[in-house]
């Protein structure tokens, strides 16, 4: 219930700020990508049209972001069932120096059977974060004075539709359980 006439203009002004976030999105990410899959296969967005894609970039060495997230798409894929086959859930790693197609296979196998490790070369792999407006880097570690570096990247989890285009963004932390309720209602 609107209880002042100033929060009718508030809320019609916050609607149409998330409505444009929603364009802005739209066309800040637009999910194409050329990498090779952990079978060492050339591939694009389009081998997965038809499903719906879960996209997370990160790296098999991720102390917790990225088990953390990988743990909840997991779960998210369990909690739908035999709905799981519309889902393509796809991890991209940041870490191509490190991040083979074997050990991505390996790794991406600690999570779920329907989950897909993608890598590339350098230039691949910067092509893609640019495409879901992803930053990550290196950079030198702050606990260790050896000048050891550690990998950053953006800890979202990307919701794209059949067709690759963008429907929602995760962030960080998000429950299984949420995922799950965005998801059926794009099934």
């Amino acid at each position: 219930m609107i209880r002042h006439p100033g929060q009718r203009l508030l809320l019609v002004v916050l609607a149409a700020i998330g409505f444009v976030g929603c364009v802005i999105a739209d066309e800040v990410i637009r999910g194409n990508f050329e990498l090779l899959d952990h079978n060492g296969q050339r591939v694009t967005e389009q081998h997965y049209a038809g499903k719906l894609r879960l996209v997370f970039f990160g790296f098999t060495r991720c102390p917790d972001v990225c088990p953390t997230t990988l743990l909840e798409v997991r779960d998210a894929l369990r909690l739908l069932g035999d709905d799981a086959v519309h889902v393509q859930p796809l991890f991209v790693s940041v870490d191509s120096d490190f991040d083979s197609s074997q050990k991505l296979a390996a790794y991406v196998a600690h999570f779920h059977t329907s989950l897909i490790g993608l890598t590339g070369t350098a230039e691949q792999i910067d092509a893609a974060a640019e495409s879901f407006n992803v930053t990550y880097g290196v950079k030198a570690s702050e606990e260790s004075s050896s000048g050891r570096e550690e990998i950053f990247h953006t800890s979202y989890l990307f919701l794209m539709d059949r067709d690759g285009e963008f429907l929602d963004v995760f962030g960080y932390g998000t429950k299984a359980e949420r995922v799950v309720e965005t998801l059926r209602a794009h099934l």
